[in-house]
């Protein structure tokens, strides 16, 4: 029982990692000796990023993306399966959901900018001009890539399944697009508010 001004202190470790400025899905470890086991459940498990970014995309195709990335100056395998969620003409912009299969450096940023379809807000493997008009006209809050679901079931315990609902700034932007109600239709995780 802890006392008023008192301070518990119990280790956290991650278990995986979202960049900075990515939002969502972070799953953390209170018994150091299970981070091991929950990361290899999570290897095998699935990673589900919503991202928007520059460009009309017309395809509702899955697309995979095995290209290799460099990582510490050496070549890695690197494998990102894309499914284009919904597309505009005006605003040029798609909704695209990324599923890593590999966990490489800014994997799924530079995979989308190798097919010249650069994460919206991206300042490393964006595009700047484009960055600045989506700041100064709809009002783009930040990079737009959010870790919507994780899925993964640890050896000897039951799957855990969870979605982080799309954060405020996003919501408002992603909301106002015209293909909003085709990218909810698509992925009805979308829609997933926050609990007050």
């Amino acid at each position: 029982m802890a006392l008023a001004g008192q301070v518990l202190e119990r280790r956290v470790d991650p278990v995986h990692r979202l960049d900075q400025p990515v939002s969502g899905c972070l799953l953390m470890s209170l018994d150091r000796s299970a981070t091991p086991r929950l990361q290899a459940a999570l290897a095998e498990g699935q990673k589900q990023y919503v991202v928007m970014v520059r460009g009309h995309i017309p395809t509702r195709e899955p697309h995979l993306v095995d290209r290799p990335l460099k990582v510490d100056g050496v070549m890695k395998e690197s494998v990102t399966a894309l499914t284009p969620l919904a597309s505009s003409k005006e605003p040029r912009c798609s909704l695209v959901l990324a599923e890593p299969r590999t966990g490489r450096y800014h994997q799924i940023r530079r995979h989308l900018r190798g097919l010249d379809h650069p994460v919206l807000g991206d300042s490393m493997h964006g595009d700047t001009r484009e960055n600045r008009r989506w700041r100064e006209g709809p009002g783009l809050p930040r990079l737009t890539m959010h870790c919507l679901r994780l899925r993964l079931t640890p050896d000897d315990d039951g799957p855990i399944d969870v979605v982080a609902p799309l954060p405020a700034d996003l919501r408002d932007l992603f909301s106002a697009m015209p293909w909003w109600p085709e990218a909810v239709a698509a992925l009805p995780a979308l829609a997933t508010e926050s609990s007050p």
